[in-house]
């Protein structure tokens, strides 16, 4: 819940979005300044590295999955494209009180559900949780 909104996946998307776009003018505004400003010595220097949405191969779906938790409760949801990256479905769920990886775990089984309901076998899934990863794929 954001500002006590009930969560709604357009707006979140365009918040996602606008949020993008205004980290992209910070990011080349602060690149500018440090490229103008004195050299760092090579201690300083931090690597950047770019982290982009890559397209699954031809004929996969690719989904995504993400939570947000708070003392409120927790949010979870996820985003399905096409092997082109063209948008197929999106969801946002409350999830009450919870844990991250219960949230996490929830939003994952949500996706799959709905990606196999509308008839897709070939799925790329892709998360951030080591444990949640790892305890899918049979690891731990």
């Amino acid at each position: 819940m954001f500002r006590s909104e009930t969560p709604n996946p357009r707006t979140t998307l365009i918040r996602a979005k606008k949020a993008t776009a205004e980290w992209h003018i910070r990011y080349k505004f602060t690149q500018t300044i440090q490229s103008s400003t004195s050299t760092f010595s090579a201690i300083n220097r931090k690597t950047t590295y770019w982290i982009a949405w890559r397209k699954p191969q031809g004929g996969f779906i690719k989904i995504n999955f993400n939570e947000s938790k708070s003392s409120q409760g927790a949010v979870g949801g996820f985003i399905i494209r096409s092997w082109e990256g063209k948008f197929i479905q999106t969801s946002v769920f409350n999830l009450g009180v919870s844990s991250i990886l219960i949230a996490k775990a929830t939003a994952m089984r949500n996706e799959i559900k709905a990606a196999v309901q509308a008839g897709f076998t070939n799925i790329h899934i892709e998360g951030d949780n080591k444990i949640l990863i790892q305890a899918v794929q049979g690891h731990i």
